[in-house]
C-alpha cells in the first residue's frame, strides 16, 4: 500500500505520543497510588484493598409516623419512606462517621466523628445547627467506634466509645452552644454504652439492629442496610427493601491528623534548612572552583579534575562509618557537638555534592566564548569584574540546574541522616520511615506525609523548570 511522506509522518508522530504518554503514565503512577493511598483508611492500605472504603449503611433507628417511616443509618443517612408500599420519599445524607441519633418531635440530633453535632428539622430534613468536634483532648477521631447522645430538659449530652475516654460533653439542645464537659460521667449517662443490641429474627438472616411497631406491623433494620415489614397477624414478611449504599470514605482528616499527630513540621523545617544551605554552600564553593578550572591552567589541573570525578566513583555509604567515627571523636576532643546538629549534616552534604556540581558547571562555563571575557578585560575590568558581570549571567541556567539537583539528592537522601541527626534535626525520609514503627503502622499517615513532602519539590520544578531546561541544553550547541 502508497502511503505518503506527510501520511508515514503523521502516524509516527501519532505513535511516538501515544507511546510517550504511556511512559508517563507509568512514570506517575507511583506517585498517584501514593496520593490515592493517603485517602485511604490504614487497614485498606494494609490489606492490600484497592478501592475506597464505603461507609457503613446500618439502620440504627426507625421512627414510624402516622403515613412514614424515618430511617436513620449508620452513614449519617436520614431517609423518608412511605409505609405503605416502602417508596422512598426523601432522603439526606449527611456523611458522618460514629453515628448515632437521638429524635423528638420536631428535631433529629446527630453525634458523629468526623463532623460532630449536627441538628436537624424533621420537617424538611435540613440542617439548623452544627458543632465541631465533640471530644476535648487528645482523641484520634479514626479510631472512635461510637457515639453516645441523650436529650435531657434542654441540655444534649455527648460522649464517644474510644479507649478510656469517660468524660461527657454537655450542649444547649437549642443552639448546640457547649456548655461544660462532665468528667469520668460516661458511665452515669451512658451505662450500656459500647454495647450493640442486635437480634436474630426468624426468616432475615441478617443481625437486626433496629426494631419498631406501628398498626400492627413490625419494622425491621439490619446491619447490611435491609429495611423488613412483617405482619404480625400473619407472620409474614410483606415487603423488603435495602438503602442506598453509603458514601465512599475519602479520608482528608488524614492530613489534620498528620500534622497533629506527627512532628511532621519540625521534620519539614529540617528538610528545608538543610537542603537550603546545603545548596547554598555547595553552590558558592562548586562556582568558583568551576569557573577556575575552565579558565585558568595550574600545575595538576587536569589530575584536580579527574580526581574530582573520581570521587563519584566510591558509592557514599562507604564513608557512613569513618564520618560516623570522626563526629564522635571530634567532640570528645573538642567538646563541640557536631552529629544531631545542623552544621554537622549540611557539611557533610555540602562536601559529598560539591564534586559533582564542579564537574557539571565546568562544562557550562567552558561553553561561554572565551572572547566574551577578553572583550571585557580590554574594555578595562578586572577578572573579578569579568566574572560577575559576564561568566556569571550567562552560567546562570546551568548554575541554578545544579542547584536544584543538589536540593533534590539531599532532600531524598536516608541514610547520612539517619546515622548523622538527632530527635530535632531529623529530616523528612527519617521521619517518614520512623512512621511504621513509633506510631502504630498507620500507613494512611505515612502516605499523606509522603505526598506534603514532595509539594516543594513539585513546586520548586514547577517555577524553575525554565531555568532548568536551559541548563540542560546550555552548550550543546557551539559557533
Amino acid at each position: 500500500m502508497n502511503i505518503s511522506y506527510y501520511a508515514r509522518k503523521r502516524i509516527t508522530d501519532i505513535i511516538i505520543s501515544i507511546v510517550m504518554l504511556a511512559f508517563l503514565a507509568i512514570t506517575l503512577l507511583p506517585i498517584g497510588w501514593m496520593v490515592y493511598s493517603s485517602l485511604k483508611d490504614s487497614t485498606d492500605i494494609a490489606i492490600g484493598k484497592v478501592g475506597l472504603r464505603r461507609a457503613g449503611s446500618d439502620i440504627l433507628k426507625i421512627v414510624p409516623t402516622d403515613d412514614n417511616l424515618l430511617i436513620l443509618s449508620a452513614d449519617g443517612g436520614i431517609n423518608l419512606y412511605q409505609a405503605k408500599d416502602l417508596k422512598r420519599l426523601k432522603y439526606v445524607s449527611f456523611k458522618t462517621a460514629a453515628t448515632s441519633y437521638f429524635v423528638d418531635e420536631d428535631f433529629i440530633w446527630i453525634a458523629s466523628a468526623n463532623r460532630g453535632l449536627i441538628k436537624v428539622s424533621r420537617e424538611n430534613l435540613q440542617q439548623t445547627h452544627s458543632f465541631g468536634p465533640i471530644a476535648k483532648g487528645d482523641v484520634d477521631l479514626n479510631k472512635v467506634t461510637t457515639t453516645c447522645i441523650e436529650k435531657k430538659a434542654d441540655s444534649l449530652y455527648v460522649s464517644y466509645e474510644y479507649k478510656r475516654y469517660n468524660d461527657v460533653a454537655v450542649y444547649d439542645a437549642e443552639t448546640l452552644r457547649f456548655i461544660k464537659n462532665l468528667p469520668r460521667a460516661k458511665g452515669i449517662y451512658f451505662p450500656n454504652a459500647g454495647v450493640i443490641k442486635t437480634e436474630q429474627f426468624a426468616g432475615i438472616g441478617d443481625e437486626v439492629f433496629s426494631r419498631a411497631s406501628h398498626k400492627g406491623l413490625l419494622y425491621l433494620g439490619t446491619g447490611s442496610g435491609k429495611l423488613y415489614k412483617y405482619d404480625l397477624q400473619s407472620n409474614k414478611i410483606v415487603a423488603q427493601i435495602r438503602l442506598a449504599s453509603g458514601h465512599l470514605l475519602v479520608r482528608w482528616h488524614n492530613y489534620i491528623d498528620m500534622w497533629k499527630s506527627v512532628n511532621f513540621g519540625l521534620y519539614l523545617k529540617n528538610s528545608l534548612i538543610i537542603c537550603g544551605f546545603t545548596m547554598f554552600f555547595a553552590m558558592i564553593i562548586a562556582t568558583f572552583a568551576a569557573y577556575a578550572l575552565s579558565r585558568f591552567r595550574f600545575p595538576g589541573s587536569d589530575m584536580f579534575s579527574n580526581a574530582i570525578l573520581a570521587t563519584q566513583m566510591i558509592p557514599m555509604i562507604m564513608y557512613l562509618i569513618p564520618i560516623y567515627i570522626m563526629f564522635v571523636r571530634f567532640t570528645a576532643m573538642s567538646g563541640i557537638p557536631v552529629k544531631g546538629t545542623y552544621p554537622g549534616i549540611i557539611l557533610i552534604y555540602s562536601a559529598w555534592f560539591l564534586p559533582f556540581s564542579i564537574w557539571i558547571l565546568r562544562g557550562f562555563f567552558a561553553a561561554i566564548p572565551k572572547e566574551l571575557e577578553e572583550a571585557a578585560l580590554i574594555d578595562g575590568c578586572s577578572r573579578l569584574r569579568v566574572f560577575w558581570y559576564v561568566a556569571l549571567p550567562l552560567a546562570l541556567p546551568g548554575i541554578v540546574a545544579t542547584g536544584i539537583y543538589i536540593f533534590l539528592q539531599a532532600w531524598d537522601e536516608l541514610m547520612f541522616a539517619w546515622v548523622l541527626t538527632n530527635a530535632d534535626t531529623m529530616t523528612i525520609p527519617v521521619g517518614i520511615r520512623l512512621f511504621v514503627g513509633n506510631y502504630q503502622n498507620r500507613f494512611d499517615l505515612m502516605m499523606a506525609a509522603a505526598t506534603v513532602a514532595t509539594i516543594p519539590v513539585v513546586v520548586i520544578f514547577f517555577l524553575l523548570q525554565r531555568h532548568i531546561v536551559k541548563g540542560l541544553t546550555a552548550g550543546a550547541v557551539k559557533g
